[in-house]
């Protein structure tokens, strides 16, 4: 009779439970986060190591830039400062000057070149008021489509600023009779514009215009 064997698939060595696997994950859990706090740790360090090398690095610029200042200042004439400091002063003050100085000769210009052969100023009176300078005119005209020109002439012009026609009249000949007033515009009469239209360099010696009230006739174009 054949001897029967009984097979069977289960090991009859140990085997090892799961409880075995886990101190070897915590063992290496823990590795790592050693490995992360040493890695912080040393980048730390070597981030203070830097700011603290270019904290130096700043100190030694300040005090060689000091030393060079310092250097400078006594290599420098102080009476050569003086005078380089006054001739500023004196540079400032001329461009003040220039900027605030006002021609009338353009003024004068204008009204020659617009003033038409049919009207006729017989008075010229200009004054300086809080707002400005102000222009007064007193005229005649030879009819009332003249005036209307002459007016239309003056609300286009750069010189004036809204330019008022009152006490309008006829007189004994037939001719209409007015008044003008004005503010004029102070960018066109400044200096500093006119040397520059006519290319004409500024000069140190230069005085702003004292304006007074004056009175002009003008002839018919």
């Amino acid at each position: 009779m054949e001897p029967k064997f009984q097979s069977s698939f289960i090991p009859k060595g140990t085997v090892s439970s799961s409880s075995s696997i886990a101190p070897v994950a915590a063992r290496r859990e823990k590795s790592l986060m050693g490995f992360i706090a040493k890695l912080i740790f040393t980048v730390s360090v070597l981030l203070a190591l830097g700011v603290f090398a270019y904290q130096l690095y700043l100190n030694y610029s300040i005090k060689s830039m000091t030393v060079s200042l310092e250097s400078a200042r006594a290599a420098l004439d102080p009476e050569t400062i003086n005078e380089l400091t006054s001739l500023n002063k004196r540079i400032v003050s001329t461009e003040e000057l220039i900027a605030s100085h006002s021609t009338l000769s353009p003024l004068f210009d204008f009204l020659e070149d617009s003033t038409l052969k049919a009207v006729r100023f017989s008075t010229f009176n200009y004054a300086m008021t809080q707002k400005g300078l102000e222009l007064s005119l007193r005229g005649e005209a030879r009819g009332y489509s003249a005036l209307a020109l002459q007016a239309e002439a003056f609300n286009k012009s750069e010189y004036l600023d809204k330019p008022a026609f009152s006490d309008l009249n006829l007189d004994d000949k037939g001719n209409v009779v007015f008044s003008v007033k004005a503010m004029v515009n102070p960018v066109p009469l400044s200096y500093r514009r006119q040397t520059e239209r006519l290319g004409v360099p500024t000069t140190n010696n230069l005085q702003p215009t004292t304006v007074a009230t004056t009175t002009a006739t003008t002839t018919p174009r």
